[in-house]
C-alpha cells in the first residue's frame, strides 16, 4: 500500500538527491540541478504560496512526488514524477486517485484538478484515462522542453465526476 508524506523544508536535501539522481524524460526541466531545485524550494514553489508537495511511499522508502500548485485558485494542477524502477506498475492510478480524493476533501472551493502532458506520454496519457480524467485539450506546440517545442494534451477531474464515480464525456462535433 502506497502512503503520502507531506514534504517539509527540512528535507531538502531528500528532494535533491530525487530529483537530480534521475531524467525526466517528460519533464520541461528533464535534468534539473541542485541550485534550480533549492531556488524554487526558496521561492515556495514545494510548500508555500498555493503549493502543496507530498513523497508517495512505498512502506519507508520514496519512489515518487507530487506537487499540488494553485491551491488558493478553483482549479489546481499537479507535477507527478515517480521514480523509472517503478513506472509501468500502476502506481500513477493511485497516486490520482488518492490526489482527487485529498484535494476535493481538503480544498471545497476547487472544482476541479488540471493535468497536461506532452503528447507522446501515452504512459500517462492512459494514467490519465484509466484514473477517470477526460482529455479535454490537444495543444500543438505547447510543451517547450530541451530548446524544442512540443504538442502537449490536456486532462481534468471536475468535482462533480469525482462525487458521482462518473465521467462527463465531451460532447463537441462542431469542426470549429
Amino acid at each position: 500500500m502506497y502512503t503520502y508524506l507531506e514534504f517539509e523544508n527540512k528535507m531538502a536535501d531528500d528532494l535533491v538527491v530525487f530529483l537530480t539522481s534521475e531524467t525526466w524524460s517528460f519533464h520541461g526541466q528533464e535534468n534539473p540541478t541542485e541550485e534550480s531545485i533549492r531556488e524554487n524550494l526558496a521561492n515556495g514553489n514545494y510548500n508555500k504560496n498555493g503549493n502543496q508537495t507530498f513523497w508517495i511511499m512505498d512502506n519507508h522508502t520514496k519512489i515518487g512526488l507530487i506537487r499540488i500548485f494553485d491551491l488558493e485558485d478553483p482549479i489546481c494542477l499537479f507535477d507527478l514524477r515517480l521514480k523509472e524502477k517503478v513506472r509501468g506498475k500502476g502506481i500513477g492510478n493511485h497516486v490520482l486517485n488518492w490526489l482527487c480524493t485529498y484535494v476535493f476533501n481538503n480544498y471545497t472551493h476547487i472544482i476541479r484538478i488540471e493535468g497536461h502532458t506532452r503528447y507522446d506520454n501515452f504512459a500517462m496519457r492512459k494514467t490519465f484515462f484509466n484514473s477517470g480524467f477526460v482529455k479535454e485539450s490537444y495543444n500543438r506546440r505547447s510543451w517547450r522542453q530541451s530548446g524544442q517545442l512540443f504538442d502537449s494534451v490536456g486532462y481534468a477531474m471536475i468535482r462533480e465526476d469525482w462525487e458521482n464515480n462518473t465521467k462527463t464525456i465531451i460532447e463537441d462535433n462542431f469542426p470549429y
